[in-house]
């Protein structure tokens, strides 16, 4: 049988916007299920269903895509914790209510989380050092939400809740442990931590 001689259907013309989200969907998707070595611009264009170089039009190269994604998916997941401030009352249960609705929004938006806890093998120095940033937000934030605590050390406190949270992320990831397992965990480890 001899090959197909019809033209190769060609992807719609969008607004660059339209087809700038389409293509951060592709490159979500791929690194999710095979990691960022995986998303270069030929493996993006193909799961998009465009020409490569609709891709480069959109961003240009590799490293804007990824930030831009990173970016994206910050806006999207971020502002989960950053509703939980130092509010009057007790500080405790002001950290487990950021325990809570960070895990829970682990649960609800597990591709943008694993986005963004990635492991460091072959994630590009770019990834690294934009989550390295995000990162230092958060812990700023739990410095502050730690203060009216008076721990010993504030900083080695914050850095300890800090890994262990993103240890609770992963393991709710990874479906290794429920929420509400590491919610009662904060609770205690909280209510300890004051005496």
């Amino acid at each position: 049988m001899a090959p197909s001689t019809a033209p190769r259907r060609r992807a719609p013309r969008l607004p660059i916007e339209v087809r700038r989200e389409q293509v951060l969907d592709a490159a979500l998707r791929i690194i999710c299920a095979r990691g960022y070595g995986a998303a270069n611009m030929e493996a993006i264009a193909r799961e998009t269903g465009v020409a490569k170089t609709v891709v480069y039009e959109a961003f240009g190269g590799r490293g804007p895509l990824l930030r831009a994604l990173l970016e994206r998916e910050e806006r999207r997941i971020l502002p989960t914790l950053a509703a939980v401030s130092p509010p009057e009352g007790d500080p405790r249960e002001v950290l487990v209510a950021w325990v809570e609705r960070g895990l829970r929004a682990v649960r609800e938006s597990p591709a943008e989380w694993r986005l963004l806890l990635a492991p460091a093998v072959e994630t590009p120095e770019l990834v690294r050092e934009h989550v390295e940033a995000g990162r230092a937000v958060v812990l700023e934030q739990l410095r502050a939400l730690l203060r009216p605590l008076r721990p010993a050390d504030l900083e080695l406190t914050a850095r300890a809740v800090l890994a262990v949270a993103e240890r609770a992320a992963l393991d709710v990831l990874d479906g290794d442990a429920e929420p509400d397992r590491y919610i009662a965990f904060a609770r205690a480890t909280f209510a300890a931590l004051t005496g």
